[in-house]
């Protein structure tokens, strides 16, 4: 009776902080571009000076991912995420402090490096703290918090600029990542880290190691959920990067209600994170073709939107494109859990976000490309579906995933397995 109430002692509440810390991390990036106005005017920056500020977080970003992942496999989950969530909310503080272009382009590109250590080493926690079987459905439940993020931090940190201004929001909003700091510290405090049965454990594992992260990053079918994750996340930086502005300067409606409007689709694809997860579970090896389907609708709503005749069809297609994307997320973030040994599953989410976030840097300014160039937002959108289309013919170049695991923890494929395969983190291939 004991052992079964302490088979995963403090899971909901390690749950929890993993998933308010993704909350808190989307706070300290989205109040930015809510400053921007008032950043401009005190700092004497245009607009285009600020999009290169907007676009140095991403590039901190993208770039830790890979790293982020391999420091959380060799040192653990539970160093990396309390340095990463000290390390982004000293940046975020000292976003307050930059007195030049030049001092805050360095403090946001470090305030990304933070952050960007943070997706991996979470996802690693998860198999560190949860079991084979709940990893999928806590993995989906932690992500759910993207879309509930966005939908949060304009509504909690406008109110802020309006009282404190830009320079004193950033200090007060880094305090957030202390209160995150104790709690996670807390919650972990009595918590076993997972080891899955695996042949690592023997002497000779250490060699077999050194190879298998190599055997990794030449591993094509990872290669290709990481181009998947990139043309899909080209829709969704987009859409968010250029929706509100849409809103404003075509519907012709106000800041304020563009705030709340907004927050519906973002609330909506919360929910379809959580629904998702649990179906992408349940089907195995349709998973991929049901996400394929999911691509083709999401690229479909993004068109409609600007062929909608009123708000109320906009935000109707915003809301099931947000929703199709969701179960795409669901996809991409849950599988590293599914494929790879756990010992490599850092390294592998890294990989594979590093491709959804490099989409970050290129898509907003691809968008006002078309923007500029044609006075009309229909072919920014239409570039948007064409990137979801991409997204999905790749999904359907991805093998087949069986549902039951190997001893290593990977996915068993064949019945002939070989011993290299027991201590490699390659994809299985069916």
């Amino acid at each position: 009776m004991k052992d079964s109430l302490t088979k995963e002692p403090n899971s909901k509440m390690i749950l929890a902080v993993l998933f308010t810390a993704w909350i808190v991390s989307y706070i300290d990036r989205t109040v930015i571009s809510l400053a921007l106005s008032q950043m401009g005017k005190d700092m004497s920056l245009d607009a285009s000076l600020l999009g290169i500020v907007l676009s140095s977080f991403f590039l901190g970003y993208a770039l830790m991912q890979i790293p982020g992942g391999w420091l959380a496999d060799k040192f653990g989950s539970r160093k990396v995420i309390v340095i990463a969530v000290l390390f982004w909310s000293l940046f975020t503080g000292l976003s307050g402090f930059a007195w030049s272009l030049t001092s805050l382009l360095l403090i946001r590109f470090l305030f990304g490096i933070g952050e960007g250590a943070y997706p991996a080493a979470s996802t690693k926690a998860i198999s560190d703290y949860f079991s084979k079987e709940k990893r999928t459905k806590a993995q989906s439940t932690m992500m759910s918090s993207n879309a509930l993020g966005g939908a949060i931090a304009p509504i909690l940190c406008a109110p802020l600029l309006l009282w404190l201004g830009w320079r004193h929001t950033f200090l007060a909003i880094s305090l957030l990542g202390i209160v995150i700091v104790i709690w996670f510290l807390y919650a972990t405090r009595k918590a076993p880290v997972k080891q899955d049965t695996d042949a690592s454990a023997s002497t000779s594992a250490k060699t077999a190691n050194k190879g298998a992260y190599k055997e990794l990053l030449r591993n094509s079918t990872l290669w290709k959920v990481m181009l998947l994750f990139f043309f899909a996340n080209i829709a969704s930086w987009g859409l968010s990067s250029w929706m509100p502005t849409y809103l404003m300067e075509v519907r012709g409606i106000n800041l304020k209600d563009v705030g709340l409007l907004t927050a519906i689709p973002a609330f909506l694809m919360a929910i379809g994170m959580l629904i998702s997860g649990r179906i992408i579970d349940k089907i195995g090896l349709s998973a991929k073709f049901f996400v394929t389907a999911c691509l083709f609708l999401y690229g479909l709503f993004l068109f409609l939107i600007t062929r909608s005749a009123g708000i109320t069809e906009v935000i109707i297609f915003m809301s099931l494109a947000m929703i199709c994307g969701s179960f795409t997320l669901s996809f991409v973030f849950t599988l590293p859990h599914r494929l790879i040994s756990q010992k490599f599953v850092g390294t592998a989410f890294g990989m594979v976000n590093f491709g959804g976030q490099a989409a970050g840097i290129l898509s907003p300014t691809i968008m006002g490309i078309f923007i500029n160039a044609t006075g009309s937002y229909n072919n920014a959108f239409l570039f948007l579906t064409v990137s979801c289309l991409v997204a999905a013919v790749i999904s359907l170049t991805l093998p087949g995933v069986r549902s039951t695991l190997n001893q290593t923890g990977a996915l068993a494929t064949t019945q002939a397995s070989t011993q290299a395969s027991t201590q490699s983190p390659t994809l299985p291939i069916k």
